[in-house]
């Protein structure tokens, strides 16, 4: 990606116009400055030297997104010391874990298309888009490996809440369970699992105070549901073509 593209994905993250104030503007170019450091950093994770690996790894980073992630961590960081090195770190593995989770979704979905792009398992094979996205999952372990044992702990417990929502999505409720719990349930796993890590990470690895990382990780489990919510209205809601 070029400097220009960095600071399109950026500027997705943090739309400039929404900042009214000097001030409030000030702040938001240092936040953009911010997330355009990791988005340099981002896709130099996603490098291989193996030619077989390098494509589909960093394809849907090139395809662009929102970096609504990794800008949480950034936003959440500010509760303490701000974006530091640890901070940046963080912002990076959350966005190569939930990269990873697009691939399998995809695969798991049989969909067609990602961010206006073909779904990596069209232009590759299914194998190849699950073992991208296995290579996703990895690096961003490493990266968190070096981040303490809380880290690493949270990072597999994401993980397994990831892996626990596809699950139980696809094979559905049990006879007598309740539909609308283990959907909630469901959209907590797969959503709200990632979004609250990126905002504890935020608010831990810049030395913000632990009632702090309480209050955000509650708000990021509330507002994954809500945003997956939106996202299934959508899915379910007639095409421009069909109306």
């Amino acid at each position: 990606m070029t400097r220009a593209a960095n600071e399109d994905t950026a500027t997705q993250a943090m739309p400039m116009h929404l900042f009214r104030g000097a001030a409030e503007r000030r702040h938001a170019d240092r936040l953009k400055a911010q997330l355009e450091v990791v988005e340099i950093s981002l896709l130099e994770q996603l490098s291989f030297a193996s030619k077989v690996a390098d494509a589909p790894a960093r394809y849907l980073a090139e395809a662009g997104g929102k970096r609504v992630r990794p800008m949480l961590t950034l936003l959440t960081s500010e509760l303490g010391d701000g974006p530091g090195e640890l901070v940046r770190r963080a912002a990076i593995a959350v966005e190569l874990t939930h990269l990873a989770s697009l691939y399998h979704d995809d695969v798991m979905d049989d969909a067609h298309l990602r961010r206006g792009v073909p779904a990596a398992q069209t232009v590759w094979s299914n194998s190849v888009a699950i073992l991208a996205g296995d290579l996703l999952f990895a690096r961003a372990s490493s990266l968190v490996a070096g981040m303490g044992e809380e880290a690493i702990l949270l990072q597999a417990r994401t993980f397994e809440r990831l892996c626990l929502g596809q699950l139980h999505e696809t094979v559905g409720p049990e006879p007598g369970d309740d539909a609308m719990a283990h959907y909630l349930q469901v959209l907590a796993d797969k959503t709200s699992a990632l979004i609250s890590t990126d905002a504890w990470m935020g608010v831990m690895f810049s030395g913000g105070p632990a009632v702090y990382a309480d209050a955000v990780t509650e708000y990021g489990e509330r507002i994954g549901v809500a945003f997956q919510l939106i996202d299934d209205v959508i899915d379910l809601s007639p095409k421009a073509s069909q109306t």
